[in-house]
């Protein structure tokens, strides 16, 4: 009876240590197989950026940029190793600007910038350069001034004249003027005179006009 209680002890044991080797084996495996998940390097394949490699390996690109020395994020090459060591985890991959968008968005900046740079000039050139309200009244334009109102800027005829060239308020707004002429500025009125002088000639001053001929 005691040798029959010895074997039955004996095969239990075996079995024990059977099984124990078989767990420990598998945990060795499912050991491997964890570490073979976490990976270290990536090597760029064709059509890969830097934001889908990191984000599929759930990493935030500028970590990976900066911790491979990637000074242009933009460009990497096929075949490239790239180190996923030490890279922080990323909740979600920021998109990554590519130099092509960069640049047309620039581009619509310098063209919205072109643009307005053009209207600004544009409305400009319907002001009196200018600004301090003085005319420079030299030569025929101060002969013509003197002759049709003493050169008194704010000159009123009560036929409905004002100003330096005693522009009607008709003739004013058909070349851009506002207001009433006796109002603006020296130097708008010469130069609204210019630009009436330019379309028509010395006709709207049919007497003051001659020194203009």
């Amino acid at each position: 009876m005691s040798k029959a209680r010895h074997a039955r002890a004996r095969r239990s044991t075996r079995r024990v240590a059977r099984t124990l080797s078989i767990a420990g084996l598998g945990a060795g495996i499912t050991a491997a197989g964890a570490g073979a998940a976490f990976a270290t390097d990536y090597q760029v394949k064709a059509g890969d950026t830097l934001s889908e490699i990191a984000q599929a390996n759930g990493a935030d690109w500028h970590e990976l940029a900066r911790i491979n020395n990637l000074k242009d994020p933009n460009l990497i090459l096929i075949g490239q190793t790239l180190t996923l060591d030490g890279a922080k985890t990323a909740s979600s991959a920021p998109r990554v600007v590519k130099k092509s968008e960069t640049w047309k968005s620039e581009t619509r900046k310098s063209a919205t910038k072109k643009a307005d740079r053009d209207t600004r000039s544009s409305r400009s050139e319907d002001r009196p350069k200018a600004s301090s309200g003085k005319a420079n009244l030299s030569g025929a334009w101060a002969k013509v001034a003197n002759c049709e109102s003493s050169g008194n800027p704010r000159a009123v005829n009560g036929a409905g004249y004002y100003g330096l060239f005693q522009f009607d308020l008709q003739t004013w707004r058909s070349v851009g003027g506002s207001g009433n002429p006796a109002k603006a500025s020296a130097a708008e009125q010469l130069m609204r005179a210019k630009k009436l002088y330019a379309q028509r000639g010395a006709s709207p001053w049919p007497v003051c006009g001659k020194y203009l001929r």
